[in-house]
């Protein structure tokens, strides 16, 4: 009997490695990667260009400047516009213009995933660096807000509230819009398709910013019908019962969207030949529904759970700025509020905003091979 020899580990792993530079998902994986990667890196470039084009007075007082220089001279005002511009990038630390092109590619290598050293702390003069520090990912500080925070801190900090009401949204949505879906789909035109319809269309109806000041007004009133919850107008850290208005303000409003999809899904997969064969056979509408038809039908819905999940960690602009939620979602507006922009949190806010829609495409496309079973990769 020959004796079998084992294969080493290292053979074995350099097999597995070949194999899957074979497989044709991992083929269409890096290219969607790739493609992300190139998207980003132009833009990146865009918004860098487009920042460029905004003159150098939106970034530093115009009147500061003629004040400065009427009672400490015209070098003393070059040298606060200088300052000014260089921690808005349009500037080098001598008072050179920098171009547009050094720009981009600057603030390419600085969103690279790629330790880093960045100056962080100046002297009063600018000219001596104090401090450093180490980034893999850089995307600037603020240069409006209290303290000068960097983007990446600012969005950790807020991110949690944000993240734990679009994902508590986001739950109750579908539990409340997948079942009223697959009831209306059960029988189209009949009393409960014709009652979910009403619901649906009343609720398009409200504008949305009219429903969350109303429910804000309703909800907060403590002598109110909903005074005995004591919600309050706005959120207060620790107490969770002041998010219930907000959060049902967004589900409410996101039921019609959700389940309409539910129902045209199921209604077109009824329509198939494969139900008919189904009933031929003698299978109950239950087992019909649920086992094969839903099975179908729910395919779309799990290739946006990736968008709606990256999603929440944007936030709602004016969930949070109704109820004074310190979450994300006011962090863009916030940047571009004022007589000058914050530049570098609406750069960094937009590149990130940016880079999370793209991953949940590539996501979203990377769900729907694994799931749906009648998508087959080819080669070209």
């Amino acid at each position: 009997m020959e004796e079998t020899i084992k294969e080493k580990p290292v053979n074995r792993f350099f097999r597995a490695v070949g194999e899957a530079l074979k497989n044709k998902t991992f083929h269409y994986i890096l290219k969607r990667v790739l493609t992300s990667l190139l998207t980003l890196i132009l833009i990146v470039a865009v918004v860098t260009a487009l920042i460029r084009l905004l003159p150098d007075t939106k970034f530093y007082d115009v009147k500061e400047y003629k004040t400065i220089s009427q009672k400490m001279g015209r070098a003393a005002a070059d040298n606060y516009m200088n300052r000014t511009l260089f921690l808005a990038g349009r500037k080098d630390i001598h008072g050179n213009d920098v171009s547009v092109l050094h720009s981009i590619f600057e603030y390419i290598y600085w969103v690279l995933p790629i330790p880093k050293t960045i100056p962080t702390k100046w002297n009063s003069n600018y000219t001596q660096v104090l401090e450093s520090a180490t980034f893999f990912c850089y995307f600037g500080r603020s240069q409006n807000l209290a303290g000068r925070p960097f983007v990446t801190d600012l969005l950790t900090s807020r991110m949690g509230i944000s993240f734990t009401i679009s994902i508590i949204c986001t739950i109750l949505t579908y539990i409340f819009s997948v079942p009223l879906g697959i009831a209306m789909a059960k029988k189209p035109g009949g009393p409960v398709d014709k009652a979910g319809n009403v619901f649906i269309v009343l609720n398009w109806a409200i504008p949305g910013l009219v429903f969350y000041l109303l429910m804000n007004s309703i909800m907060g009133r403590v002598d109110g019908i909903f005074g005995w919850g004591h919600f309050g107008f706005f959120y207060e850290d620790g107490k969770w019962w002041t998010l219930v208005p907000p959060i049902f303000c967004v589900v409410f409003l996101g039921i019609p969207g959700l389940a309409i999809w539910v129902r045209r899904y199921m209604v077109d997969e009824l329509s198939s030949d494969y139900v008919k064969f189904a009933r031929s056979k003698g299978l109950s509408e239950n087992t019909i529904m649920y086992k094969h038809v839903f099975r179908n039908a729910v395919i779309p819905l799990i290739r946006g759970l990736p968008a709606t999940f990256i999603g929440a960690i944007i936030g709602s602009y004016y969930i949070e700025y109704i109820w004074t939620i310190p979450g994300t979602g006011v962090l863009l507006i916030q940047g571009l509020q004022g007589s000058s922009p914050d530049v570098q949190l609406v750069q960094g806010l937009t590149v990130i905003y940016a880079a999370l829609s793209m991953l949940s495409f590539l996501l979203g496309d990377i769900v729907t091979v694994f799931f749906d079973p009648r998508i087959k990769l080819q080669s070209d």
